[in-house]
């Protein structure tokens, strides 16, 4: 922790305390014959307690004008989780429910909108993790990096459960998804969790790009395969085979021979695609080292209140004090 001060001038002021320390704020009294009074020890340890109270007095209100405080901070915690990026589907095909049927960017029921909904409970169910969104259709969206405010991160899921655009091209999507690790120290798992219900073709120089992008990352990949009753099973060898219209087959061979940890859940209900994320959390629960940003803590509300306390003794004593000689 280090300490600090916003008005460091406001610390002159702490000269002052040295006054009450030179000098009594006792009112003198007048009295024949000082030798005829007998010593009094706890008189005079009061009165160097007093007026040491008001130097402390002083001295604390200088400091809290002076504005101390402690600078922001990182801390390592180790936690149980994973950094995961949300790697989501904003085309035109995810306004459709699981059946096909085109309902409208407003419809509850499209794929869309119920995969917004499971991720942010799978948000809420991970408090120890760190997320990070990005959007896709035509071309990707940046909307989070990786960050611990879950409430951002569930709010920005949510807004991804309207309308949505444009054609599914996955691969700038992944590319930016893992710029999110680039740079970043390898302290737990890192997970890109694509939600998708297409694919699009990919060129062969830029599927060796992201091979070789998801190995020096360290990174898994988790496909959520949001497949409509009429689409093919990612599984299956299409009867025709053909990249441009199965593209979902070839991506997930693709995906399989990228040498890294990779699995895809293929989900055709809302049922299927919950189970899909629940499989996920499990897989997911390992240890996490990971740093957490303390902000900037004021500290002269303390100082103001130590003086207060100061103060009300000194008022305390002040109420006890005799006023007039009885003679």
């Amino acid at each position: 922790m280090s300490l600090a001060f916003s008005q460091p001038w406001g610390l002159l002021l702490g000269l002052l305390a040295i006054i009450p320390i030179l000098k009594s704020g006792q009112p003198s009294k007048a009295y024949s014959s000082l030798a005829m009074l007998p010593e009094d020890p706890i008189s005079s340890w009061m009165d160097w307690g007093l007026r040491l109270l008001a130097g402390l007095a002083a001295l604390f209100m200088a400091i809290g004008i002076a504005g101390p405080y402690l600078r922001e901070q990182w801390i390592e915690k180790i936690g149980t989780g994973a950094h995961i990026v949300l790697l989501v589907d904003r085309s035109s095909s995810m306004n459709e429910n699981f059946s096909g049927t085109y309902l409208g960017g407003s419809s509850h029921e499209s794929k869309s909108s119920i995969a917004s909904k499971l991720l942010a409970d799978f948000i809420d169910r991970r408090p120890q993790d760190l997320f990070a969104v990005v959007a896709f259709s035509a071309a990707p969206i940046y909307v989070l990096p990786l960050t611990q405010d879950h409430q951002a991160i569930r709010s920005a899921v949510l807004a991804l459960g309207g309308r949505g655009h444009g054609i599914t091209h996955i691969a700038p999507g992944l590319a930016m998804a893992l710029e999110y690790f680039s740079g970043q120290p390898v302290t737990g798992s890192r997970i890109v969790l694509l939600v998708s219900d297409g694919a699009a073709r990919m060129e062969p120089e830029t599927a060796d790009a992201l091979r070789q992008i998801f190995q020096d990352e360290q990174s898994s990949l988790y496909w959520i395969y949001l497949r409509n009753l009429k689409g093919g099973k990612l599984t299956e060898a299409p009867k025709n085979p053909n990249e441009s219209t199965t593209p979902e087959y070839y991506l997930h061979q693709y995906f399989q021979s990228l040498g890294i940890p990779y699995q895809a859940f293929e989900a055709d209900n809302p049922k299927a695609l919950q189970e899909a994320i629940a499989q996920v959390e499990r897989l997911e629960n390992r240890p996490l080292v990971y740093r957490e940003k303390l902000p900037r803590q004021d500290l002269s509300g303390r100082c103001y209140a130590a003086a207060l306390v100061c103060l009300m003794i000194l008022i305390a004593f002040q109420t006890l004090e005799v006023k007039a000689w009885n003679l």
